[in-house]
């Protein structure tokens, strides 16, 4: 007996399916990476590549994966570290190097050159599978920029030029490698310099690894950056963790999962927990309701502009209360709505008793929820919000038509990011007329038990 199915079923289906993630590991690159990873030591691993509809490109687990579970053990050997560069041809040359370079500019030189020594180069299956070009800030034009909230565009214009200020920075040394590259115009060019710039920026981790090797490079505050293959290809999420440990006694770098998944599921790691201007700066995407995200207020640009103060005396004092408590320092609209330090802080300018007893209560939280003053409070909160959107010249809407005609990857990231501000602050206005309805619910009650 046939049975048929309904049109019900195929919708359902094709949902289900367009939500399933799709596995690229028969890609030819990614055939040769793991044929490397398994000559060289690293075996058995319960990830591959694959797309997720989310995320894009991530590991997906062959299997259920339980907590505290070794999911890598990848030799030293295929790690890209100051020490494996240090014990290469490059070596001499960085030692002759003046001036010094720093480890990050060492290790975007080395992967200049191995990405153009092709067979020749140890790490090639690794670097095969490396996106050909990334969306952070480097590789935003002036059009992407334009698209860019205005507080974000200056930082993400920052990145860019510092990009180009470490390349021009090198162009000494670069030609120091007339030797290895006939070619040396062509290989170090801005575009594989920008290349190599965003891969470290974006993928390297920094996990100690072996002896210091740092006596010929400068000195610096940042982090000593290593390519780990494979563990860079794991996405983020900021419930997830997995912890990596180097193996002295193995020499194996081990990472285990602090989570736990089901088989074809995507495996994720949290790269710290940032909101989605920083997540844009330093790894080129946004998280849809993330949960870091917040929407900023100036005190005085912002809070004092709008109220509008007239009792300068009362006003500094206040001030100097708000400050000695550290309540301006977050005023803030997140995902669960305006923080309860502007409220507070709102409370206390909107308060017209000159008594620091009183605005120590308000900051303890002994004052009548849904009083006189709290529902102020949250009203102002209110129109300080609406204002911060009406600063933005598109709505979301508009905002979701010209992603339809916006084609660069850099350019929809800029739009989605100001998607994601502009449903942050909806949000926070929907939570707070909510909030007033039930505080006028609450007034009419009162009044009507207290007669």
């Amino acid at each position: 007996m046939v049975v048929r199915r309904g049109r019900t079923w195929r919708r359902r289906r094709r949902r289900k399916d367009e939500n399933r993630p799709v596995s690229i590991a028969h890609e030819e690159s990614f055939v040769r990476f793991f044929q490397w990873l398994h000559r060289n030591g690293c075996r058995n691993v319960p990830l591959k590549p694959a797309v997720f509809p989310d995320t894009g490109r991530g590991m997906m687990a062959t299997k259920a994966l339980k907590h505290g579970e070794l999911i890598l053990a990848i030799p030293k050997r295929l790690l890209i570290t100051i020490e494996a560069i240090m014990d290469s041809y490059l070596a001499p040359y960085i030692e002759r190097a003046d001036p010094r370079l720093t480890p990050t500019q060492a290790l975007a030189v080395f992967l200049i050159c191995e990405k153009h020594r092709r067979e020749k180069s140890y790490w090639r299956p690794y670097i095969d599978i490396l996106p050909d070009e990334y969306s952070c800030p480097a590789y935003f034009t002036e059009d992407d920029f334009r698209l860019l909230p205005n507080s974000l565009r200056g930082r993400a214009k920052a990145k860019k030029y510092e990009c180009h200020k470490v390349y021009k920075e090198l162009t000494p040394f670069f030609e120091s490698l007339a030797d290895l590259f006939s070619d040396r115009e062509d290989v170090f060019n801005f575009q594989n310099f920008k290349w190599a710039w965003s891969a470290i920026k974006t993928r390297a981790l920094d996990v100690p690894i072996g002896r210091e090797t740092g006596a010929h490079l400068r000195d610096t505050d940042t982090p000593t950056p290593t390519m780990f293959p494979l563990v860079d290809s794991i996405n983020h999420s900021a419930q997830a963790k997995i912890r990596h440990r180097y193996n002295d006694k193995s020499q194996f770098l081990e990472s285990r999962t602090e989570s736990v998944y089901r088989r074809h599921a995507e495996v994720m790691n949290s790269y710290g927990r940032a909101d989605n201007d920083n997540l844009l700066l330093e790894f080129g995407f946004v998280v849809p309701g993330n949960p870091a995200d917040t929407v900023t207020f100036n005190l005085v640009q912002d809070v004092l502009e709008y109220l509008q103060p007239e009792n300068n005396a009362m006003l500094e004092r206040k001030i100097m209360f708000l400050a000695r408590n550290n309540l301006i320092s977050d005023l803030t609209c997140g995902v669960t709505g305006v923080s309860p330090q502007m409220l507070t802080v709102l409370m206390v300018f909107l308060c017209k008793q000159d008594d620091e007893d009183v605005w120590e209560d308000l900051r303890t939280g002994q004052f009548e929820a849904d009083g006189a003053l709290d529902v102020r409070a949250r009203k102002v909160a209110g129109q300080l919000l609406s204002l911060r959107l009406q600063t933005y010249p598109t709505t979301i809407q508009e905002d979701e038509e010209m992603l339809k005609e916006v084609t660069s990857a850099c350019g929809r990231l800029a739009v989605y990011c100001g998607i994601e501000r502009k449903k942050l602050i909806e949000n926070g206005l929907k939570m707070l007329q909510h909030s007033s309805k039930v505080a006028i619910a609450k007034g009419v009650l009162r009044k009507l038990f207290s007669r």
